[in-house]
């Protein structure tokens, strides 16, 4: 999640999750994988450079359809690698309103980066998965993990299987990752021994977990690296500061350390003459003026502020005025404005949608109103089954499609004939300026 420093951080879920098993790991990432309604593949598409990978924009409709329905294709096709075409066409006839060929292609990709297919085919986990066994089988298909590490003379230690969660996070702690595969390389350097000590560990905690985790004897070059650099660590210390009191009369300073009124101020003292808070400037000498005591503010050079800090927002210039003239638009365009207003507003008269007519009948009409020249209106379904009605100008017939002029956006269209589920004559609008009431 993201917190009040807009910086991505893991949530608690993060640690339960790193404390389970491959098995049990593995079914919840594929779970939620089958549910997502994401689409990753759109992420870096050279259409669309501005979706963020962890944005809205990535959500789709029909996502999670698809991809069960591909698994559930290949599941039934168990000793078949199809070509991603012919899946993308099969998944068409199953779902013909949702398909989307990419997203059966981002499909296939995914599910075999989570092992749900390998080469093209269901593998046996993601069978027992789509079946619903218990048992997945990954346990029984991974080493079994190791409670132990071999220290080497060279400051390395080899992990001889997958380590237990509990040792593999400790050891993550206090060293470094070299190299990974049948067994894990870890290196001990300063800075990953001061890292187990940044997280509250001592030199000699760190000496004993090594001792016994591993078969091998540590080596002093070792037992030396770790006292080094335990000695050294914490000698210097960073903290954080908002404002600061220093007095030159030591006896001062022991009065505000110890005086009850100012306890709430978590005053820390730093020097003999130096005290510091975590509150702000303006909140420690209002509080100490209320108190009987007379504070100055300095700057951070310890010049005194002998002037009040006025707070002022910064002014921004005004732009420029710009003054044009706008000429009026030609008569084609006006024309053409009210045509399409006009348009809109018959086609929203007929309601409901135009009464229905029979294959037979919409064929008649639309070539009887092609010969005489005149405009129509049709209710037609588009591709989520939505009607509409469309006044248009009809052209030709040709192989089952309709193409006309549409009088909304004045562009020839094509229309399927199996989809007009009806027509009816409709007003035509005069090309006269005169006719349009203008």
């Amino acid at each position: 999640m993201v917190d009040s420093d807009d910086q991505i951080l893991p949530t608690s879920a993060f640690d339960i999750w790193l404390s389970k098993s491959a098995e049990e790991r593995w079914f919840s990432l594929v779970v939620l994988w089958l549910d997502t309604s994401r689409a990753s593949g759109l992420i870096g598409k050279a259409s669309d450079k501005n979706i963020a990978p962890l944005g809205p924009e990535l959500d789709r409709a029909g996502v999670s359809l698809i991809r069960r329905t591909t698994l559930k294709v290949l599941l039934e096709n168990p000793q078949i690698s199809p070509e991603i075409t012919s899946m993308q066409e099969i998944i068409k006839w199953w779902n013909p309103q949702r398909a989307n060929n990419e997203f059966v292609e981002w499909n296939l990709r995914e599910a075999e980066w989570l092992g749900i297919t390998g080469q093209g085919v269901i593998s046996t986990f993601g069978l027992n998965l789509l079946t619903e066994k218990e048992d997945l089988g990954i346990q029984s298909a991974l080493p079994k993990p190791v409670d132990h590490i071999l220290i080497q003379a060279d400051n390395s230690a080899v992990a001889p299987g997958p380590l237990t969660p509990e040792l593999a996070s400790e050891m993550g702690t206090i060293a470094d990752i070299e190299s990974r595969g049948g067994a894990t390389v870890y290196r001990f350097s300063e800075g990953s021994i001061r890292r187990g000590l940044d997280h509250g560990k001592t030199g000699d905690q760190i000496k004993t977990f090594l001792s016994k985790i591993s078969k091998t004897p540590m080596p002093q070059p070792l037992e030396y690296l770790i006292a080094d650099v335990a000695k050294r660590h914490g000698r210097l210390r960073v903290g954080t500061a908002h404002s600061y009191i220093r007095c030159e009369d030591e006896g001062l300073v022991q009065q505000i350390l110890h005086d009850k009124k100012c306890e709430h101020l978590r005053l820390r003292k730093i020097a003999p003459q130096v005290l510091v808070t975590e509150f702000e400037l303006t909140e420690v000498i209002g509080e100490l003026r209320e108190y009987g005591y007379l504070p100055a503010a300095e700057n951070a050079g310890g010049v005194l502020l002998s002037q009040p800090n006025l707070r002022r927002a910064k002014s921004r210039p005004k732009p420029p005025r710009i003054i044009s003239e706008f000429s009026a638009p030609k008569d084609a365009i006006v024309l053409s404005a009210v045509k399409t207003i006009r348009a809109g507003e018959r086609s929203r008269k007929v309601e409901p949608i135009v009464a229905g007519t029979s294959s037979n009948e919409t064929l008649a009409l639309i070539n009887q109103y092609i010969s005489e020249g005149k405009t129509l209106m049709i209710s037609y379904a588009d591709n989520n089954g939505g009607v509409s009605n469309r006044i248009i100008d009809p052209i030709s017939i040709s192989l089952g499609t309709l193409t006309a002029r549409d009088e909304a956006s004045d562009e020839i269209v094509q229309f399927r004939i199996p989809r007009i589920n009806g027509v009816a004559p409709a007003l035509t609008v005069s090309g006269n300026k005169a006719d349009l009431d203008l």
